[in-house]
């Protein structure tokens, strides 16, 4: 299916100066897609003076464009509904020269266009491929690579790959997660820290450390089969600076300039008063010094990112996108880029990356948002790190009556800025975060806290790899500490998950903890799509007992939050609105009966969830 490496060009006559193709992306496209346009950009060896032609019914070449370095060529093919899969020629005409290309045109999968996405009713699994397991040793060292195996090394290669995966999905399923968000599994060629993904090398190919696209086929369809949709990392803001198109650009202006620190002022985007120059320095500069920023504003540019990601979730069968660095795309481009991706796949959930404290700030980009400028764009779903900050802050501050779990009280108010909180996705981690068992102090009934809560509030749960057994990161910011190996999953890990071997009580209780919170979370419906009732901090206990409910249908959930070293029984009466007349409930975690007439009790030190009928 790739065209990247080989080229089949036949040569119809010898020119004086030999003209060449070595590469054309998108590799391949389809026919049937809504967008009947697609433009092929071609690179090769002085091709500026080519005219280009099809040989096919129903494909004809709407446009030829040319850039400063001649050996690039972009030509817009119009794909009309009379097109038949199969191999088109395109005939490139130069003064004494020809040459056919052929290229290939393939036939949707007759789903595709109404693939579903990721919800509330989901608990997404974060997993970096290099981290996970290594399924095969073969590909841990690969030619041509500098950053080669070297578990030793916490910003190195530690070998996990995809074949990995796709022996563990297994272990994911058995866990209740229902989505599998990875890390970038593109080419990432840089020298250093090239496991992480974040600087692509090759938009059209999976790293070979990882694997083959095959591969990555291969797990998807394995994980759809075991009812799992697959999550793609996509970084539409920036390259790598190995990146192909940056080493030879097609023009100056694919690019924001050479080197400067983008500010990381998010708030800009939407602030009334902010200068144009500081505008500027958020969007058109760096993320890092490996990470060329792209020129979004350049139509070239886009249609190469836009067709770069409808071309992964045709080929892998994606059911969602995690949009990293959203904010620090050209607003303009996004609008576009979220427009085009919904055109295709109605269906196809999207979140945003959106790294505030702010709740006014992140609800600013959501699709349909009473705040979002632009109402029909953006994606539907972010990165609720408003409420990971509040979390950590309401677990950890003594409790009064705006400090501890006052603030996750009167922070909940925010949902109103948002078109839909319930597409919002919680975490109490992620790959760039503090470990949470690390932030809370290694606290185990804390950690069991935060967790309880991100599966018990309104939005898409996710949780990082490794937080089931309370993973830790030593030293604080530490990435590659961050995203340690799983237990398990490389040769002679003296603790493995998978089997239980060398497990700590207090890890073998955290996996049986979050295997039951989890699978109950998929199940649950007034968990996932509920209405919430939430109560005032109790005073009577120091502000340190919050209750709230989910109700849907006839389904309902109580949820206890006690902080205090003792357990606090409570009146169900006090909460009519959620419970109404019903009397026995069922505790989530215990699968215990539960006579709410007698009393509720609110366990020490614990998020106490009670399931019931209505």
């Amino acid at each position: 299916m790739r065209l990247t490496a080989l080229l089949t060009v036949f040569v119809l006559s010898a020119p004086a100066t030999a003209q060449s193709v070595d590469r054309i992306d998108p590799p391949n496209w389809w026919v049937g897609m809504e967008e009947q346009t697609v433009e092929l950009l071609i690179r090769g060896t002085d091709l500026h003076g080519a005219s280009v032609s099809t040989d096919q019914d129903g494909v004809n070449t709407d446009q030829v464009s040319r850039f400063p370095d001649q050996d690039y060529l972009a030509v817009t093919l119009s794909i009309t509904d009379q097109a038949q899969a199969g191999e088109v020629i395109l005939t490139l005409e130069f003064e004494d020269s020809t040459l056919e290309i052929p290229y290939p045109l393939l036939e949707r999968e007759p789903w595709s266009p109404y693939r579903s996405g990721f919800g509330p009713n989901d608990v997404v699994y974060l997993v970096q491929p290099d981290r996970f397991a290594n399924g095969d040793a073969t590909n841990d060292t690969v030619d041509g690579y500098v950053d080669g195996l070297n578990r030793d090394d916490p910003g190195g290669r530690h070998g996990g790959d995809l074949a990995g995966l796709i022996e563990h999905l297994p272990y994911i399923a058995d866990m209740g997660f229902t989505q599998l968000w990875l890390n970038p599994v593109q080419e990432n060629a840089e020298e250093r820290n090239s496991y992480h993904g974040y600087a692509i090398t090759d938009s059209y190919a999976v790293d070979p450390r990882f694997g083959t696209l095959d591969d990555y086929v291969a797990l998807s369809r394995a994980a759809r089969q075991a009812s799992i949709g697959m999550i793609m990392d996509v970084v539409p803001n920036h390259f790598g600076s190995s990146h192909s198109l940056n080493r030879k650009r097609p023009g100056r202006d694919w690019f924001n300039g050479s080197y400067r620190s983008t500010n990381h002022r998010q708030s800009t985007i939407h602030d009334p008063y902010a200068a144009q120059a500081d505008r500027d320095a958020f969007e058109d500069g760096w993320f890092a010094p490996t990470m060329p920023d792209l020129d979004q504003t350049n139509p070239h540019v886009a249609r190469y990112l836009i067709q770069n990601t409808i071309w992964w979730i045709e080929t892998v069968g994606i059911t969602g996108l995690r949009i990293d660095t959203y904010a620090f795309s050209d607003p303009d481009f996004m609008i576009d880029y979220t427009r085009a991706i919904r055109a295709e796949y109605p269906n196809l959930s999207m979140v945003g990356e959106v790294w505030s404290l702010d709740p006014i700030l992140t609800a600013g980009f959501q699709h349909e948002g009473p705040i979002n400028p632009v109402p029909d764009a953006g994606p539907g779903s972010l990165m609720d790190f408003p409420l990971l900050y509040t979390l950590i802050d309401a677990l950890t501050e003594d409790d009064s009556w705006d400090t501890g779990l006052a603030r996750l009280y009167n922070f909940m108010g925010s949902d109103r800025l948002y078109a839909d909180p319930q597409a919002l996705m919680t975490f109490a981690d992620n790959h760039d975060f503090d470990r949470i068992h690390t932030q809370l102090g290694e606290d185990v009934a804390l950690t069991k806290m935060a967790l309880s809560l991100i599966m018990t509030t309104r939005g898409t749960p996710q949780v990082l790899y490794g937080t089931e057994i309370l993973a830790t990161n030593e030293n604080p910011g530490d990435h590659g500490q961050i995203r340690s190996d799983f237990p398990g999953g490389f040769e002679g890990d003296s603790v493995n998950v998978f089997t239980r071997e060398g497990l700590s009580a207090e890890q073998s209780d955290m996996l049986d903890f979050t295997r039951t919170l989890t699978r109950w979370r998929s199940g649950s419906m007034a968990a996932a799509f509920g209405d919430s009732i939430h109560y005032v901090p109790d005073e009577d206990h120091g502000h340190s007992v919050y209750v709230f409910g989910r109700t849907f249908r006839d389904e309902g959930v109580l949820v206890l939050v006690n902080k205090t070293d003792a357990p606090v029984s409570l009146n169900r009466r006090a909460y009519l609105e959620v419970v109404g007349t019903q009397e026995n409930a069922t505790d989530v975690m215990t699968g215990e009966p539960v006579d709410m007439e007698a009393a509720l009790v609110a366990a020490p030190r614990a998020v106490t969830i009670l399931e019931f009928d209505r």
